[in-house]
């Protein structure tokens, strides 16, 4: 009986003895309070997803288009916007001929709802000639709440109106996260 309350008894004393540090210096402090230090961190990240073409049909003037695209920022970001050719240009003779114009200027709106904690909707209007120089569409302090529209209205052509054929054009967005 007594063998049994010394080893409890040494149990006990183990159990309440402090535990010793794991470190280089394997050195205890003893005190009343403790101090960890916690660290953890998030990547930022900024990802557009969509793209693809719009056919505006035949065109005369007037035409509109939109299109969804997906915008996964969770810090705050820029969108720069930038026109290849400054409005829908015919494939060969942009310059137009005669009293045909070769090219047909449009309208771009860009919309981005985003989260500044509370929602809202970041919003920029360019023309297609204001676009051959990079314009920008910024969140503010907001990070995206998951997408965006870019729409096209296209303006009425001037002269005589367009030259038959084919027009084209490249609209480029381009997203860089702000820290």
């Amino acid at each position: 009986m007594r063998a049994v309350a010394l080893a409890a008894g040494l149990t006990a004393s183990a159990c309440a003895a402090p535990a010793f540090a794991h470190g280089p210096d394997k050195s205890v402090a003893l005190g009343r309070s403790l101090d960890v230090g916690v660290t953890g961190r998030i990547a930022s990240r900024c990802m557009l997803s969509g793209g693809g073409d719009i056919d505006l049909g035949e065109l005369r003037g007037g035409e509109g288009a939109q299109a969804a695209f997906g915008l996964d920022c969770n810090v705050p970001f820029d969108i720069d916007v930038r026109s290849a050719r400054g409005g829908l240009a015919h494939v060969t003779k942009p310059g137009g001929e005669g009293p045909f114009a070769g090219l047909l200027e449009y309208d771009l709106r860009l919309v981005v709802p985003t989260v500044r904690p509370a929602p809202a909707t970041v919003e920029e209007r360019f023309t297609s000639r204001e676009l051959l120089a990079r314009r920008t569409l910024s969140s503010g302090d907001g990070i995206s709440a998951g997408g965006g529209m870019i729409e096209f209205q296209t303006r009425r052509p001037e002269g005589a109106g367009l030259l038959a054929g084919r027009y084209t054009e490249t609209v480029t967005l381009t997203v860089t996260p702000r820290m």
